[in-house]
């Protein structure tokens, strides 16, 4: 064999060596990329799942809530914020905490038998009353009432007459809680045409889209959490943080008057102590008498309001 046949052949077996190694690596580099992707892809998947099972469980915000809502600390739930609807004056020295569902007839019937006690302490400043309105019975008989309605007292709570429609739903008020009348948004922009200034296409707007349907929701939570899941019932009220049990609109009214003098007693306690003290050169005096019970302790032992 011939020296440059030789060198011919040497040079086909480095260039099929050299083409054996770069099919390896690529093979190789194949490989890989396989398992990065199918890797990378597990990874991705198992984020996308996080985020979503996150967000199914955490909530993605407070509720859009109707304007000129409070914060009811003394309803049980310390860390809400814009959660009642007020009314009264902010400085009454009772605050009536009341869970309701406008599908609901026992509310309905507090409504017919309290209002008029209520509303004259909250006339005389006694008494705040924060309203919580909730969908409790869509959720225990089924509908959507109770949502329907309670979102349109909100949207009329932003018009400014919350409490002329509050009063005019309650009043016609189904006699059955089966029947879902507040479901028809028709219907309730119907009873808003009696209330004089209401009606207006912002209103109509607001009750047919559901502005405030999480914001109802999140009220039926906050009575769950108050008071446990299986104790959850509408209405459920309370003075000063403390839960009422309602016998008579009179009882009620001694009760709450009991309670006012009792918050008015003790804000004013301190303040007297002070003064006495400092109008006087004379030993420290000894521990003051006034009556210093809370508002819960005079709940329970005054006569019971219902």
């Amino acid at each position: 064999m011939s020296r440059a046949n030789r060198i011919g052949k040497e040079l086909a077996r480095q260039r099929a060596a050299l083409v054996r190694a770069e099919l390896a690596r690529r093979e190789a580099r194949n490989r890989r990329t396989a398992v990065y992707g199918s890797s990378l892809g597990v990874v991705l998947l198992a984020i996308v799942l996080s985020i979503v099972v996150t967000g199914a469980i955490q909530p993605s915000g407070a509720p859009s809530a109707p304007t000129k809502t409070v914060a009811d600390t003394s309803g049980g739930i310390t860390s809400a914020d814009g959660m009642a609807i007020p009314i009264g004056d902010s400085g009454a020295p009772v605050k009536v905490t009341v869970y309701e569902d406008v599908r609901c007839s026992d509310c309905g019937a507090f409504e017919s038998q309290y209002q008029s006690a209520y509303k004259a302490l909250v006339k005389a400043g006694t008494v705040q009353v924060l309203v919580h309105l909730v969908d409790l019975i869509d959720n225990s008989d089924g509908g959507s009432g109770s949502l329907a309605g309670g979102n349109a007292m909100a949207c009329a709570q932003n018009a400014g007459y919350f409490e002329a429609y509050h009063d005019l739903l309650f009043a016609h008020q189904p006699a059955s809680e089966s029947t879902d009348t507040f479901s028809s948004t028709s219907t309730l922009i119907g009873y808003a045409k009696q209330v004089s200034g209401l009606d207006s296409p912002t209103f109509e707007s607001c009750v047919k889209s559901g502005k405030y349907d999480g914001w109802i929701k999140q009220n039926y939570r906050d009575l769950e959490q108050v008071v446990g899941v299986a104790n959850a019932a509408t209405p459920t009220l309370m003075a000063n943080g403390t839960k009422l049990t309602l016998s008579t609109p009179a009882a009620f009214t001694t009760q709450m008057q009991q309670l006012a003098a009792k918050a008015s007693a003790a804000a004013s306690a301190p303040a007297s102590g002070t003064a006495a003290a400092s109008s006087t050169a004379s030993p420290p005096a000894s521990p003051s008498t006034a009556p210093t019970s809370s508002a819960s302790a005079s709940a329970s032992s005054s006569p019971s309001a219902s």
